[in-house]
């Protein structure tokens, strides 16, 4: 009885540490995210397998946890992992579930990731560095790779084993959203991705409890939510509402009212508004004036800008550096502006594993490489300015507070086709898509919150300028690098003098 009651104890005791160390939405404001997508970062012995792009690679939670200083030493303070729960396991039209998507069991763990052990040894290891854990969770679909209507409801456990715990077979209509909740994200050639009731309280507390669940056993502190626009927004409220801890949604869409509707039932929404701006501005389709627009949209719409995640690239989208193909080769600058403007711009910035190698794969599923094969290096230009920009970000906030930083809106000083020019804390940014291929003329900024007569140091170059009246002052070229001006007597940290 006395073992019992202990035993009963320590599990509580867990739990509540668990509670204590998760992070609210306020301290993800000030986190910056890597993701991973774990088949792809480490095996465990650290070896460098060749593997098939649709099969599993041998990635695994412990050679991701033998890759922390990697990570850390770039300056990030939490890592996405793809989803951990049991998934088919045969080889299907669009090959193997190495992605983790395919889940077809919330109540067993993906053995190809390791065992329990290890995901807890990832997740101790993670807070023993002071670091975040965050997990991609499904509760939209399981997976069948069968044909849609021969799909053997048998094999997923209770209570989702029969028909019953899933909508009815249907094509989505994307211009309904009762259709975008209701029927089949595919329901096509197998595998197809049966609609779970999420709107059945049955179904739906029993998926929220195996999240919980998962929560509390690996003190999991953040959790993004894909497909959540395929949820109806009652059950994520009641989901952001039982997990307890920060959740970020998936809602594919450039509006940016239709992606605002989720932040509310969820604590935040990835932005996908802001990245489809960004890469049409950064790559020189559109003026920085349409990106500007869609920022101050988004800080006038969505509840808190501040919570939103904002990427690059991902693992659905092509990559950055896909894109500077024709004739623009490896050009680093543009990558280094468009991640410039990601750190200091309102929001959280999520940064996809391998972009700091310049990973060019384009489309689902050659962006998905083996991080292996760029040999971790960390002698890349990007992979330390990446640890540069993380370093900013910190420390301006801690000159300004924490809570003033994580908290104001960004200012937009000044734009045109090929400069952008924005404030936050004691920063003045000046970005520009200028690549390789386009002289940089530098920018004259006025409006600063600069005095007349400021000497200021850019954090990148450590060049030094003068402010003029108005908090006038010239930007001059870098050959086309971004500019992080600071107030000289604050920059001695990143710029000795």
């Amino acid at each position: 009885m006395l073992l019992r009651q202990k035993e009963v104890l320590v599990g509580f005791l867990a739990i509540l540490i668990a509670v204590a160390q998760a992070k609210t939405a306020e301290e993800w404001k000030a986190l910056s995210i890597y993701q991973v997508l774990t088949d792809r970062f480490a095996t465990t012995d650290l070896t460098a397998p060749e593997c098939w792009i649709r099969d599993y690679c041998g990635g695994t939670w412990k050679g991701l946890e033998r890759k922390l200083d990697y990570i850390q030493n770039m300056g990030f303070d939490a890592v996405w992992i793809s989803p951990v729960i049991h998934n088919i396991d045969t080889n299907t039209t669009w090959g193997y579930a190495f992605h983790g998507y395919w889940g077809d069991d919330p109540y067993r763990l993906n053995e190809h990731f390791g065992s329990p052990d290890d995901l807890k040894s990832l997740s101790d290891s993670l807070h023993r560095r002071g670091m975040s854990l965050m997990v991609d969770i499904v509760i939209n679909h399981f997976a069948s790779n069968y044909e849609p209507l021969d799909v053997d409801y048998g094999l997923f456990p209770a209570p989702f084993n029969t028909s019953n715990a899933f909508h009815q077979l249907c094509n989505i209509d994307y211009s309904n959203q009762s259709s975008i909740e209701d029927c089949w994200l595919v329901a096509g050639s197998p595998p197809v991705l049966p609609d779970l009731k999420s709107d059945d309280p049955v179904i739906l507390n029993a998926l929220i409890d195996s999240v919980v669940d998962l929560v509390e056993k690996y003190n999991i502190d953040g959790i993004r939510l894909d497909t959540a626009r395929h949820v109806p927004k009652s059950s994520l409220s009641k989901f952001q509402q039982k997990v307890g801890v920060f959740v970020t949604g998936e809602a594919v869409n450039q509006s940016v009212p239709f992606v605002a509707q989720y932040q509310g039932p969820l604590d935040s929404a990835i932005n996908y508004p802001l990245w489809y701006g960004l890469v049409d501005s950064f790559m020189g389709r559109t003026t920085f004036d349409f990106l500007t627009a869609v920022v101050k949209s988004e800080q006038a719409t969505f509840s808190d800008a501040h919570a939103l995640t904002n990427f690059l690239d991902n693992h659905d989208q092509p990559r950055f550096a896909s894109y500077l193909g024709d004739g623009h080769g490896d050009d680093v600058l543009r990558d280094e502006n468009a991640a410039t403007f990601l750190f200091f711009v309102t929001g959280i910035p999520v940064i996809y594993y391998g972009f700091e190698q310049r990973f060019d794969g384009g489309y689902d599923p050659i962006n998905r490489e083996t991080m292996w094969s760029s040999g971790y290096n960390a002698s890349v230009p990007l992979y330390n300015y990446i640890a540069r920009l993380n370093a900013i970000r910190k420390y301006a906030a801690s000159i300004v507070g924490k809570d003033k930083f994580y908290s104001e809106d960004t200012v937009f000083l000044g734009s045109s086709v090929t400069h952008m020019v924005m404030q936050r804390g004691p920063l003045v940014i000046v970005l520009n898509n200028c690549g390789e291929h386009i002289i940089d003329t530098g920018y004259t900024v006025s409006g600063s919150q600069f005095k007349a007569g400021d000497s200021l140091t850019d954090l990148v170059s450590c060049e030094v300028v003068k402010v003029g009246r108005y908090g006038m002052f010239v930007s001059p070229s870098n050959g086309g690098k971004a500019r992080i001006w600071m107030e000289r007597e604050y920059a001695s940290k990143f710029c000795p003098y």
